[in-house]
This record gives C-alpha cells, sequence and structure tokens, in this order.
C-alpha cells in the first residue's frame, strides 16, 4: 500500500465539509478558537507544499467527488477543533470539541490506497492529558471516521474523565428517521424505523456482548438524504437520537460506562465512530451503498486483496470423534463428487486439568486431545488441502471452564491474576473470565491458540465467547475507575486479533459468542460473523427465520453462514433456506438414504449464485417470520447485468402466485431462466421492472432464478 506522510505543525483554517453540500451536520461545538501556535491540515500552503506536483495531481485524481467531501469534513474538524463532535467531563465540567482548554501539539496525514489516515495530538491543560484523534476519509465515499484516546504522560494521576461521547454531533433536515435492525436473540435481526420528531430512541447493550439483541448499525434519514453511522466497540455501548424539534437531529454515542481518572502511563479510548452521507432517500440504493463500502472499504482482504469467498463447509463439535472419523466424513463427500471448501472442527477437542478427553461447555487446556486425534489434525487438514478446501477450529480462550486449582497446577506458566473473576455465575456455563488487558495473559493465549493451528494445519481461526462480561469487568473497577477495565479488555480483545492476522496474513476469523453476540464493525474489520444465532443449527424448523435473515441481514452483512440440518428431511426448500454466503451442507454421510442427488443439484446452484453474494442485494418483499407469507430478495451485479431471485412460499402460504418488481435496467434484454424448469423466457428489463409473475404450486416450495442480459445470437 502506497503511503505518502505529510507531518505538519498546525496554523488556523475553517473548512466546512458534511454529509451533503445541503444539510451539513452541526456540531455542538461552541466556536473556533485555536491556540496561536496551530497551523492547518489539507491547504496548499502547509499540506501540500511537503508534495511534488505530480503527488498532489495523483492524490486529487483519487478522491471523487464523494471523497471530497470526506475529506473536507475531517480536515475541516482539524482545522477547527472546537468544532469535532466530541465531548467529555472532566471533574464534572463539560469540554465539547478541541477548543480553548487544549493546546493543538502535532498532526500527521499519510495518504492510502482507500483514501487518508490523521493522527493530531491535542494537549488538555487542566488534566495534562494527551488526546490522539484517529480519524480516516475514504477516497470514494462520503465516508470518514475516528477514534479518540486519551493519554496521561504526566506522573501524577488526572482528575475524572467522565460522560464521554465519541460522538456528540447534530444533523440538520426535516424529517428526521430512525432505521435499522436488532441484533441476535429476542427480535432476532427484525427490522425497525422510528420518526424522530416523535420519539427519542436510545439503544445500548450492557452485557458486553454488543449485539445481542441490539445492533450498533444505524440508517438517519434527514432532509434530502441521510447517514449510516456506526459504533465500533465490543463491550458496552449507548447511542442516544433526538430529534424532537423536527429539524435538529442531535447524537450522541460512547463506551455505556466511563467515569475514572487515569494513572500515570495509561490511556484508554472511544468507540469507533462511523460515518457514510448519502444523498436522497432511496433506502434500497443506500443500503446498497452500505454494502459495497462494507465490503470494499471494511471487509478483511488477503493477501491478494480478495475478501473471503464463498464457502461450502459441514461442522460439528468434535468431542467424542476421531481424526479417522473426521476423515471418512470428508472422504463421504469426496465420493459423491463434492469438495467441500471447509471442514469446521469444533469445541471438544481438547483435555481437560486432568489431562482428559473432555467436552463443552468445559473449555479445557488449548491441548489437542491426541488419544482421538493424534495428528493434532494434520491429517485431516491435508486431506481438505488435497482436495482444495480448508479446515477452521473452535476456540472460546477468554473463559477457563474447568476447576481452577487443577487448571493452575496443569499451567504453571499461568499466572492466578490472569483470572478476572466468575461469569455467568450459578449457571451451566459459569467460568474464570481471564484479563485480555494483560499483555503477558495476551502472549500466553497467543501462544497456545498459534500452536494449536501451526500443528494442525489449521486455515481459520474461530473465537467463541459464551458469556456476558460486564458485571465481571465492573467488579474489577474499583473506587474512581469506573469503566476502565472494560476499556482494556476491549483494547486488548483486538489487540490479541491484530496479532493472529499479523502472524497469518490470508486468514480471516471467524466471530461468535453464543450466536450474533459481539459483531460490532472493530470486530467486523478482523472477522466473518458466521455463526450468526445457536437457534438452528442442530435444531429442527426454522426455515421462516433463516428465510427471514436472508431478507434482512444481508442489507447490513454481505457474509453469514447458514446451515442444513442433517436431523430433518433434506428438501429443495429446506436447502435453498440455507443458500447464505457461506452454507454448511450437514447431510448424514453414512446413511444410504441421503439424497445424494438433490444435494449435489443444490450445490451446483449455490455455486452459481455465490457469483453474485457480493453484487447489490434488494428485497423483493416485506420481511416477515410468519408462516403465511412469501420471501423473495435479488442479487444483481450491475458489471455484468446478471442477477439471481431467490423466492420462497411458507409453509402455511395461502397464495400460489406473486408478481415480483425486479431491480435491472429497463433498456436492457434479459434472458430469465429458473432452476426447475418451469421458467424459460426473454423479457425486456421494463418488464420485469414491472412485475416477474412467479407461480409455486405448494407451501413449501421455492424457486431459484437466474436473469442475464441478452446478447443477440447467443445463449
Amino acid at each position: 500500500m502506497k503511503k505518502r506522510v505529510i507531518a505538519v505543525i498546525m496554523a488556523a483554517l475553517f473548512l466546512l465539509g458534511g454529509c451533503t453540500a445541503s444539510n451539513p451536520p452541526v456540531t455542538t461545538g461552541a466556536g473556533a478558537a485555536e491556540s496561536e501556535e496551530a497551523t492547518d491540515i489539507g491547504t496548499e500552503t502547509a499540506a501540500t507544499a511537503l508534495m511534488t506536483e505530480a503527488e498532489t495531481e495523483e492524490q486529487t485524481a483519487k478522491y471523487n467527488e464523494y471523497g471530497e467531501k470526506a475529506m473536507n469534513t475531517i480536515e475541516g474538524y482539524i482545522n477547527a477543533p472546537a468544532s469535532f463532535p466530541f465531548s467529555f467531563k472532566y471533574n464534572g465540567e463539560k469540554v465539547t470539541g478541541f477548543g480553548e482548554g487544549f493546546d493543538k501539539i502535532s498532526a500527521e496525514k499519510t495518504e492510502t490506497d482507500d483514501g487518508a489516515e490523521y493522527a493530531v495530538k491535542f494537549l488538555h491543560k487542566d488534566s495534562g492529558a494527551v488526546f490522539t484523534v484517529k480519524a480516516k476519509a475514504y477516497c470514494g465515499y462520503d465516508a470518514y471516521e475516528w477514534t479518540v484516546y486519551i493519554s496521561n504522560e504526566t506522573n501524577g494521576n488526572t482528575g475524572v474523565f467522565s460522560d464521554i461521547n465519541a460522538i456528540d454531533a447534530v444533523f440538520t433536515g426535516e424529517k428526521p428517521t430512525l432505521k435499522g435492525i436488532n441484533g441476535d436473540l429476542g427480535d432476532m435481526y427484525e427490522p425497525y424505523k422510528t420518526d424522530l420528531s416523535k420519539r427519542v430512541v436510545s439503544r445500548s447493550s450492557t452485557s458486553g456482548r454488543p449485539t445481542h439483541g441490539v445492533f450498533p448499525y444505524f440508517n438517519l434519514e434527514y432532509g434530502d438524504g441521510g447517514v449510516f453511522i456506526a459504533v465500533g466497540w465490543p463491550g458496552c455501548w449507548r447511542a442516544d437520537f433526538n430529534g424532537k424539534d423536527g429539524m435538529n437531529t442531535s447524537v450522541t454515542a460512547g463506551q455505556y460506562e466511563f467515569s475514572a481518572y487515569l494513572m500515570p502511563g495509561e490511556t484508554v479510548r472511544t468507540p469507533l465512530s462511523v460515518f457514510l452521507c448519502y444523498e436522497g432517500r432511496d433506502e434500497a440504493a443506500n443500503m446498497n451503498l452500505w454494502r459495497r463500502w462494507f465490503i470494499e472499504c471494511n471487509m478483511r482482504k488477503d493477501t491478494k486483496g480478495e475478501p473471503i469467498r464463498p464457502a461450502t463447509g459441514w461442522g460439528s463439535v468434535v468431542q467424542g470423534m476421531t481424526t479417522h472419523a473426521l476423515t471418512r466424513t470428508a472422504n463421504s463427500y469426496l465420493r459423491h463428487g463434492i469438495k467441500l471448501d471447509y471442514l469446521w472442527l469444533d469445541a471438544g477437542w481438547y483435555v481437560n486439568a486432568d489431562g482428559s478427553a473432555c467436552g463443552w461447555p468445559e473449555t479445557g487446556t488449548w491441548k489437542v486431545n491426541t488419544e482421538a486425534f493424534p495428528d493434532k489434525f494434520a491429517e485431516v487438514s491435508q486431506l481438505m488441502h488435497g482436495n482444495g478446501g480448508k479446515t477452521l477450529l473452535w476456540f472460546e480462550p477468554e473463559v477457563v471452564r474447568c476447576n481452577k486449582d487443577k487448571y493452575l497446577k496443569a499451567n504453571p506458566d499461568f499466572k492466578p491474576e490472569w483470572f478476572l473473576g466468575t461469569a455467568a455465575k450459578g449457571s451451566w456455563l459459569e467460568g474464570q473470565l481471564v484479563d485480555l488487558g494483560n499483555e503477558e495473559l495476551r502472549a500466553w493465549l497467543y501462544s497456545k491458540i498459534t500452536t494449536a493451528l501451526d500443528e494442525g494445519g489449521i486455515d481459520m481461526y474461530r473465537q467463541d465467547f459464551n458469556v456476558d462480561p460486564a458485571e465481571v469487568w465492573r467488579s474489577r473497577d474499583g473506587d474512581g475507575r469506573e469503566g476502565v477495565t472494560e476499556n482494556k479488555y476491549v483494547t486488548g480483545y483486538l489487540s490479541l486479533w491484530d496479532a493472529i492476522l499479523e502472524k497469518y496474513p490470508d486468514m480471516t476469523i471467524d466471530s461468535c459468542a453464543s450466536g450474533g453476540g459481539r459483531n460490532d464493525l472493530e470486530t467486523m474489520r478482523r472477522a466473518v460473523p458466521l455463526h450468526i444465532s445457536d437457534f438452528w443449527d442442530g435444531r429442527a424448523g426454522g426455515y421462516d427465520e433463516r428465510q427471514t435473515v436472508l431478507l434482512s441481514l444481508s442489507q447490513w452483512f454481505p457474509y453469514f453462514k447458514l446451515q442444513v440440518n442433517a436431523g430433518e428431511e433434506i428438501t429443495e426448500y429446506r436447502f435453498r433456506s440455507c443458500m447464505a454466503p457461506w452454507i454448511n451442507v450437514n447431510v448424514p454421510t453414512i446413511s444410504k438414504s441421503t439424497p445424494w442427488d438433490l444435494v449435489t443439484k443444490e450445490i451446483d446452484e449455490w455455486k452459481k449464485l455465490s457469483e453474485l453474494f457480493y453484487s447489490d442485494f434488494y428485497p423483493l418483499t416485506k420481511v416477515s417470520k410468519k408462516n403465511t407469507v412469501w420471501r423473495a430478495w435479488e442479487y444483481y451485479d450491475e458489471n455484468t447485468d446478471k442477477g439471481a431471485v431467490l423466492v420462497f412460499r411458507a409453509e402455511k402460504n395461502k397464495n400460489a402466485q406473486q408478481t415480483l418488481k425486479l431491480h435491472v435496467k429497463e433498456d436492457a434484454t434479459y434472458t430469465v431462466r429458473d432452476c426447475d424448469g418451469k421458467i424459460n423466457a426473454v423479457m425486456s428489463g421494463k418488464q420485469l421492472a414491472e412485475g416477474l409473475s412467479v407461480t409455486l404450486d405448494t407451501p413449501a416450495s421455492s424457486a431459484l432464478i437466474f436473469i442475464e442480459r441478452y446478447v443477440e445470437g447467443g445463449k
């Protein structure tokens, strides 16, 4: 990645920027007073003076009109720091922005392939603490972000920092409306829509697992456009939206609770605050803007610059299994011509503190049970690699769920002070939460994890987290230190993952927390949320819910997993209900009744569909979990003019026909073919946009329809 660092000592300039030219965000800052030592960043006299003419032209060409808006917004805040949409209290007195109470120390601007990164330091005069703003503007989108770090570089304790708002902004425009979806659990991934002129909205997570029940991703419509806002914090967070006057919508967000002094040498940080601005209120177009930005600018890329590919897999807890059983399973698929992309090895592969085999929820010592797996999974990985596949291995390293004393005896290099306290006390998931805020503990875990991955030739690391940590965090804070344990834990969690990914640059982590419990944006920049819920895998039914999640969550997250249930009869309808970007094809491998022809047919359909998973996504029906409705959605690639439509008639629906208005180019002509031999036509884009009629004769049936631009004389 090419980088050009421009380091300048900053002087005063006020640059306006915002989500749209007509509706810029107005911060709650009180003015633009700055110290005389400040100079500006992003001006010709200061920034471009350090660049050659050719480099300046290259930078200018990189930014489209939306990227220029993002850059102007960030540089406007930096050059008028009193206006920065950030606030906190110091010893009970509110401070907004980085104005009169601060001296600007330094600033750096780093040009990257996808935009520019900024690091700006301010000295807070009253406390002596250094505030570092790390920000970014994206060159291809009106998107920008920041995280604020507070460091005590003095020799004594600071006063108390509290009520830290990583976001404290006002967005001006009429008819403010907040849209989003819920998280895992409760109203699972159900959409919501709120008129903010009539109701104040407060969303928060207090469990320490940020996406259980709630979802820290928001679509705020106002005026003639809007902004997506994401709060990236794998802990407890809050976000408040108030548009009661019908024109000015205030937004505040941050760590849920923080009120603490900082000790010498100590640093804490805010959540990541992200903004993606758009024009117009075409919700489908705006959600696809989010999807494109999420894929392009957030999803982890391998050394070739590619995100994780769609995948087929088989997955199971492996307690009670052996190396022979795993290779037999993989070979069963191979014998039927199916080369799985991943063999997913979940819990139960380790020994406990006695050195004996154990099963989840016991978490063991992260030493492989070599009686069951003498190869430590190397033979299994070799088999998969030889057939173009990979392996995934499960860990739950944050919780010690076995006898504490025996665990310490079995691991003499593990220090007792690395235990934070008992989580999920009194439940079947009770265990000792370890201190990810401790660098020594992280190094110990890193060694355990990477040893198992290396010895087994494992390709993907899966981290689970089955307790709510917040109560333990709070119990360890101490007087005058509320929120510090959580802050350091969260920072350590991200540091551990960064270390793993640095060692394995082509790896993407799988994030799990009792399903979809920890899928904030900081986590999603390092991982994919394969297991979005605990409620379906291995359980009968749930197909209305699977379809609903495909319809709702796909608008926000382009990649996740669903699983075919080996315990039920495999049907076309059920298989297609699981056609997510990652699909686990768990079928009975030793049963003579397994319909391998149907499985092969559906995998071939999925493979064709998988070419479109990273294209635009359009809901064609309302989101509903009822078993009396139709559900349908469309993928469409504007570059290739190819698309696909998945259609489901639920089990209790009484209507055999549905008309679906497709998103296509109306001046084009398309071939339209389904996978069941019922539709084979050439239709104009105008006809498809007005409505494609689909007939499904029986309830619990489905259709998978592919469309492709028609070429005269072609297929």
